[in-house]
């Protein structure tokens, strides 16, 4: 795929993740019933938060950066060592960091203050904000212990495990398998529901096949085909074979809100996945419909815009997203930097190292 294309559509996964998150965020905590009281009979349409009409993304596109960098970090690591494996710990640290912004407190001594504020992205003191982080997550990190799948650290299945996958799909593109692997480890540091770490995979291979140019409804079923290898994987199925046989019935129109409630309320992981996949299926070309359809429930609005966004904007790419909505996101700049370094991937190789790289990115 040429450079400026793969930029195009990794900008625009982010980019559209932190839109839709930013869109949501105001709603997130609202029922059904107070959003069209607040906003009228279609919802929400336009950033809302702040008086002068711009939009923030919360911990959601937060710990989607982080788990950029600690991807980037564990790649450029196992190109200058020329081994790898180090991938969980090292994006444990980068969710460190990211507990870090929080100002949360934490116990264990896995990463020491001086590489803890290695990095350009821990720098950056725009996200040293609390935009109402998951509880699961900030305790998960704080409590010293790195969650496996064979030694989870909880037993929960929030959407947190989810919203923060799409760079595991945008690095391993080229091997979707791969990313459904190496997405249940990272999912599992914080969450330790089988239906928990298996949505956030099926995102992270879903975004993998997108990238390679299938379709969303073929990167779906070549999800399902991935996962059912798994054990435990019935939940999810299901969920995700509610949204097919919603779109097997060729209902045309605007989705309702009542269509997407069918799904649930997105607070848990394989209904965010569920009810994001169904705005994707109903929109694949319009990233505006698909989004404010995402947001307008009774439910975890910042989270099903997230994933949302991250999809429709993979597949639209950047020059897709309504441009008002690029220009009025704060710190859009920060996410089309992590676009732009997720589409170089790596600088220099193991007998010239690139200083700059190893700035941004150090391997560990």
């Amino acid at each position: 795929m040429p450079f400026e294309e793969k930029l195009n559509k990794y900008q625009g996964c982010l980019l559209g993740g932190a839109v839709g998150d930013a869109l949501g965020a105001p709603i997130e905590f609202l029922s059904q019933d107070q959003l069209l009281h607040r906003f009228g009979p279609k919802g929400i349409m336009d950033y809302v938060e702040f008086g002068d009409g711009t939009g923030e993304f919360t911990d959601d596109t937060q710990m989607t950066l982080f788990t950029a960098e600690g991807l980037l970090r564990a790649k450029h690591r196992a190109m200058l060592k020329g081994i790898g494996g180090a991938l969980p710990q090292i994006t444990y640290h980068s969710y460190l960091r990211w507990l870090e912004t929080q100002g949360f407190p934490r116990q264990g001594n896995s990463i020491n203050s001086k590489q803890l504020a290695t990095g350009w992205l821990v720098k950056r003191k725009e996200l040293y904000t609390r935009r109402a982080p998951g509880n699961t997550c900030l305790m998960a990190l704080a409590s010293g212990e790195t969650g496996t799948i064979s030694k989870p650290v909880n037993d929960s299945k929030g959407c947190g495990t989810i919203m923060r996958m799409a760079p595991v799909g945008l690095v391993f593109a080229d091997n979707a398998a791969r990313a459904f692997d190496e997405g249940c480890h990272l999912s599992a540091i914080t969450h330790g529901h089988p239906s928990g770490y298996l949505s956030g995979v099926f995102f992270a291979a879903l975004i993998a096949f997108l990238v390679q140019g299938k379709p969303l409804l073929e990167s779906i079923q070549l999800c399902l085909g991935i996962m059912v290898q798994w054990e435990n994987h019935s939940e999810v199925k299901q969920a995700v074979q509610m949204v097919l046989n919603h779109h097997n019935q060729g209902i045309s129109g605007d989705l309702k809100p009542t269509d997407i409630a069918e799904l649930g309320e997105g607070w848990v992981a394989e209904e965010a996945l569920a009810m994001s996949l169904l705005c994707g299926l109903r929109y694949p070309d319009n990233f505006e419909k698909g989004v404010l359809a995402a947001i307008n429930h009774g439910g975890d609005s910042d989270s099903t815009g997230a994933i949302t966004g991250n999809i429709l904007g993979l597949i639209n790419g950047v020059t897709g997203i309504p441009e008002h909505w690029k220009q009025k996101l704060k710190y859009a700049d920060i996410i089309l930097d992590m676009g732009e370094d997720l589409t170089i991937g790596i600088k220099g190789n193991s007998h010239n190292e690139d200083e700059e790289w190893w700035e941004r990115y150090p391997g560990y």
